[in-house]
């Protein structure tokens, strides 16, 4: 007789309750080796966020989230006219489907305003297809950093990009407050490196709650 099968999501819901959940996030860091400037601890940042967020306090919690770990790796958070880097971040999630969801190429602009400046930025993300083997229905979540030279900007109006971090993950879960921990966590463990390759990093929910994040 055949036994009944289990769901790859009652699987997981079982995992959550006894404490093994795992979730696999995938980052691609690039670092400029023609940069005049390197991130070595010690550095000055300021974080740019988003001033027209459809989710101003979304956006709030990303910005001091990063601040918090940038402080943890040994670097200081100081104000926009003394920083030597200014870190800019964007982040979302894609639509829900079974089966595959492949994710168009998107882009993210914000204007860094007046006491930012007066030019715009542009994210542009890589083409992202994941292939579940299940029917279960499953959502992108991306995270994108960007490090650029402060003094640069400042003396010449233009980006001059030190690192960028491409993170992203794949799953059953839509709640991107919850998932944006699990990419900062990831895309900082490569802060400042040059992956080469995009690697793939495997949390726990204790992994960012010992980086102060989340619940």
């Amino acid at each position: 007789m055949k036994k009944p099968g289990i769901s790859v999501l009652g699987i997981l819901a079982l995992c959550s309750l006894m404490g093994c959940a795992t979730y696999s996030v995938q980052v691609n860091a690039y670092l400029d080796p023609k940069s005049p400037t390197q991130l070595t601890p010690g550095a000055a940042f300021f974080v740019i966020g988003n001033k027209d967020a459809q989710n101003p306090l979304l956006e709030k919690e990303v910005k001091e989230k990063s601040a918090k770990l940038l402080e943890a790796r040994g670097y200081k958070i100081t104000d926009f006219n003394h920083a030597e880097y200014y870190l800019l971040f964007s982040y979302g999630i894609g639509p829900g489907l079974g089966g595959s969801v492949a994710m168009p190429d998107y882009s993210f602009g914000f204007g860094v305003g007046p006491g930012y400046g007066r030019r715009n930025f542009f994210f542009a993300a890589p083409f992202f297809t994941y292939y579940p083997s299940s029917a279960e229905r499953v959502y992108d979540r991306w995270l994108l950093l960007n490090v650029i030279d402060g003094k640069h900007y400042r003396e010449k109006n233009e980006f001059r990009t030190v690192w960028v971090g491409e993170t992203r993950s794949s799953g059953i879960s839509s709640d991107l407050r919850e998932m944006i921990n699990y990419l900062l966590t990831a895309a900082f463990q490569q802060f400042g490196q040059d992956t080469k390759k995009a690697v793939v990093v495997d949390l726990k929910p204790e992994d960012v709650q010992r980086q102060g994040l989340g619940k």
